[in-house]
């Protein structure tokens, strides 16, 4: 049995821990995840002559560790954006080992992961949360596990080979397909939400696009600083980012479409 399976044998039972038992242990679980994913991005750029503000980061997630466990309105994130930016862009007027890219590269970490990995938060508190968080793992999941195998099998033309030479346009319509296949399974599982069957494959299509999108920015990131993964606290799989980058990029889909849904 190799590295990659023994992990996600391990991995995968202690996610559903956290996920169904919900509450502060799901908290105490996403808020370990964005530590790590902070840790992994600081780390990246520490290759590039351009480095994150590592003390606006850690100030910014001490904050919103605090809010986390205050049970704050989602809303609360639009202050820490203005708060962080602010402290962001004045850090290299006074700190010259700093400059304008090291303040853009600290908010958009500071959006990338610390806010993104919140709406994972907001969507287990939410009506029906327990049942949605589901759908923001099965989406991403479904589209990568059938990308995979369709762009193995049936790829021909690359999608993006300056970022992933790998991935292939027939890919990636398999894995929106993939998306759709999962989010049909999950509301037959969930009938109880009542959700129609257009506006789930609404949010599968567009799912399975931002999931991909998110794959690949994750990869750009790598290409750009010059690593092969983020991470290796999950043998065989990468870092934390290089588990969680399409999920990240889903949760928020998903947060709005409750939102907008009126659950």
């Amino acid at each position: 049995m190799n590295t990659r399976v023994i992990s996600a044998i391990v991995a995968i039972p202690i996610l559903i821990f956290f996920t169904i038992v919900g509450g502060n242990i799901f908290k105490v679980g996403v808020m370990a995840l964005t530590a790590i994913a902070l840790f992994e991005y600081i780390s990246a750029y520490k290759r590039t002559n351009n480095k994150v503000i590592t003390p606006v980061i850690i100030l910014i997630y001490c904050l919103n560790f605090i809010f986390v466990f205050l049970d704050y309105t989602f809303e609360l994130n639009l202050s820490i954006i203005i708060f962080a930016t602010l402290l962001s862009m004045a850090v290299p007027i006074f700190d010259k080992k700093y400059n304008v890219m090291s303040s853009a590269l600290t908010v958009i970490g500071i959006l990338y992961i610390i806010v993104f990995f919140d709406t994972l938060i907001q969507i287990r508190n939410s009506n029906f949360g327990s049942k949605f968080i589901w759908l923001t793992y099965i989406v991403p999941w479904a589209c990568d596990t059938f990308a995979y195998y369709t762009g193995r099998y049936f790829g021909k033309h690359k999608l993006c080979p300056d970022v992933s030479p790998k991935k292939t346009i027939e890919g990636s319509i398999g894995g929106i397909l993939g998306s759709i296949v999962g989010s049909i399974i999950w509301l037959i599982l969930n009938r109880e939400t009542n959700i129609s069957i257009l506006s789930i494959l609404f949010l599968a299509i567009i799912g399975g696009v931002i999931s991909q999108i998110g794959d690949l920015s994750a990869s750009l990131i790598k290409r750009h600083v010059g690593i092969k993964d983020y991470g290796n606290i999950m043998p065989g799989h990468g870092g934390v980012l290089d588990r969680f980058d399409s999920i990240l990029f889903v949760a928020p889909l998903v947060y709005y479409y409750i939102e907008i849904m009126r659950f």
